[in-house]
């Protein structure tokens, strides 16, 4: 295949999502705030002369053919792909390849990055002038409207905008705070932050019981939500004032109310990573996305990142960057 004149676009991937679980359809109004981070989706697309459009999941190792868009069937295999494609109304003539440097199921948004890489690759293929955050838009609707999944909103605008963001959310409207702070600052943060890849997770289950828990009233779970949606507040404070002590904190904070949602957000392999985090120079702790597995954001108290860093991969964990992207999503021609 000679990939000359081809359309190239990539996102990054959200982590430390503090307040999570509150930008979501059932919770009125939320409250978000999350780092994105240098773990890319990349889209490539190549213009044919098939009557089809051939997309290549390269991670995965999975290729499906469309070959008319108005019968697409959504059978679990990439139809976040194939909804893309027909929400830009493409019809045929393309191979299209996807992969993405985050692990499958490492909740970290990577579903969102695809979505709103292929988005905008596809605009620029159209020659379609389409904003950061009308990109991000659309990548949610594929997820509600076209699949009928639950999808929170926070994941789409973070990959799609880049950099530090706060965020304040009634369903589905979301109003953006870019968080800037000092270069100093940047250097500190990616030096200070670690994500460990845990396992592959599925969170649909956990979804279900915390959604009906929270339609019951349960008292442990709205008032659980009331303090992680608060701790997105308290995490811009936190950073604008650059205390790490405090920014782990906060983390901690969220992470404990996030615990007590449901038993299933914890797991024997969570246990152990947070224990070897505390025991060895964590200030703040966090699981990431929905929760029950994925990954876990860390902040390590100044001098002790490295040793932290050993006792993690000593134990057998995969660490992933954790340089933080302020650009969003980007595209190019070759």
């Amino acid at each position: 295949m000679n990939f000359k004149n081809s359309v190239l676009a990539r996102a990054p991937t959200r982590i430390c999502d503090i307040g999570g679980w509150t930008d979501t359809w059932f919770y009125p109004k939320g409250a978000v705030f999350n780092f994105c981070v240098d773990l890319y989706s990349y889209v490539r697309i190549v213009q044919t002369q098939n009557d089809y459009i051939k997309i290549f999941a390269e991670d995965l190792g999975q290729q499906i053919i469309l070959n008319k868009i108005n019968k697409i069937n959504y059978d679990g295999n990439l139809d976040l792909l194939k909804a893309a494609v027909k929400w830009m109304n493409i019809e045929n003539g393309l191979n299209i390849y996807v992969k993405a440097d985050a692990p499958p199921g490492c909740g970290t948004g990577t579903s969102a990055s695809v979505a709103v890489s292929l988005l905008a690759a596809l605009a620029r293929l159209l020659e379609k002038k389409m904003s950061q955050k009308e990109i991000a838009k659309i990548a949610h609707e594929l997820e509600i409207k076209e699949l009928n999944l639950e999808s929170g909103v926070q994941d789409q605008y973070a990959v799609a905008l880049g950099g530090i963001n706060f965020m304040e959310i009634a369903y589905p409207t979301v109003v953006i705070e870019p968080i800037q702070i000092s270069p100093k600052k940047v250097c500190e943060l990616e030096s200070q932050l670690i994500l460990v890849f845990l396992s592959s997770r599925s969170s649909s289950e956990m979804h279900k019981a915390v959604i009906n828990n929270y339609k019951k009233g349960d008292k442990i779970t709205l008032k659980s939500l009331e303090i992680i949606k608060n701790c997105a507040y308290e995490m811009k404070n936190a950073i604008l004032s650059e205390d790490l002590a405090y920014m782990g904190d906060v983390m901690n904070k969220n992470w404990d109310s996030q615990k007590n949602l449901h038993s299933l957000m914890v797991n024997p392999i969570i246990k152990k990573v947070e224990k070897i985090a505390m025991n060895n120079g964590a200030v703040g702790f966090k699981i990431n996305g929905a929760g029950g597995g994925g990954s876990a954001s860390i902040i390590a108290d100044i001098g002790k990142e490295n040793l932290l860093k050993r006792q993690l991969i000593k134990s057998g964990f995969r660490l992933l960057s954790t340089k933080l992207d302020f650009l969003g999503v980007q595209t190019w021609k070759t």
